[in-house]
């Protein structure tokens, strides 16, 4: 078995599956994991994905937003050990080459992670989500890459549109900081969140009479100064707790 780099390489170039080089992805992912930029480069244009070729030093492109499964419940290879910081959970990332992303959405507590943490990702669609209407594959969580340490929030938010909710998250990702609607939340069964839709599982989530139940991520002193003006020129919306989790 090849052990340097550029042995990998090589062997990645030389395996063709279908138009594609499994050799060459996983060589991406093993790259990534250990931040050799070089290497990763050379292992997604062994791939065929020309457009990393041109460049040096670490990968920040532009990938689209992709949902990735934080601490995965099933192993995609025999006696996989799966990567777990918490309870299993599906959140949008923003994809920052083909094998990790940062964390857009803000994690339940539960799950071990934060908004903005960088994560490592498997390469294999494990179910899917729908994003403006379209079905976008989830890729599970191979392991972290940095933590943000940013702290998580929860706030009861009542009186508050669509409209102005979708203002307030772009106020504070212009910050980075996050926001998620909680009360959105769906909990699904394994099966169904892999992809296996069962029948009679709606997973709808449960109606609520007392507001927007929000997910914040930030310090303290930075989220005020994102949500006080955002109070100050609208009437009737009230922040009814903004509690630090963890």
């Amino acid at each position: 078995m090849p052990d340097t780099p550029a042995a990998l390489i090589c062997a990645a170039r030389g395996v063709p599956f279908n138009g594609a080089n499994p050799a060459a992805w996983n060589l991406g992912i093993a790259s990534t994991a250990l931040g050799d930029w070089t290497t990763a480069r050379h292992a997604w244009v062994a791939y065929g994905l020309d457009k990393f070729r041109a460049e040096a030093g670490p990968i920040d492109v532009d990938c689209g937003m992709a949902p990735v499964r934080l601490n995965p419940d099933q192993p995609s290879l025999p006696h996989q050990v799966l990567f777990s910081a918490g309870n299993t959970e599906v959140v949008w990332c923003w994809r920052r080459s083909p094998a990790h992303a940062v964390i857009a959405s803000v994690p339940l507590p539960d799950s071990g992670h934060r908004c903005r943490d960088v994560v490592l990702h498997d390469g294999e669609p494990k179910g899917t989500r729908q994003l403006d209407g379209q079905d976008v594959s989830v890729f599970d969580e191979l392991g972290r890459l940095e933590e943000s340490g940013l702290p998580t929030w929860q706030a009861q938010v009542v009186g508050a549109t669509a409209n102005d909710f979708q203002e307030l998250s772009d106020l504070l990702e212009q910050r980075g900081l996050g926001l998620d609607d909680w009360s959105g939340i769906r909990l699904m069964c394994s099966e169904c969140s892999h992809g296996a839709q069962q029948d009679g599982h709606d997973h709808i989530p449960a109606a609520s009479d007392d507001g927007k139940r929000l997910g914040l991520a930030g310090r303290e002193s930075d989220l005020d100064e994102v949500i006080a003006p955002w109070l100050s020129g609208r009437h009737g919306i009230d922040v009814l707790n903004l509690d630090l989790l963890w």
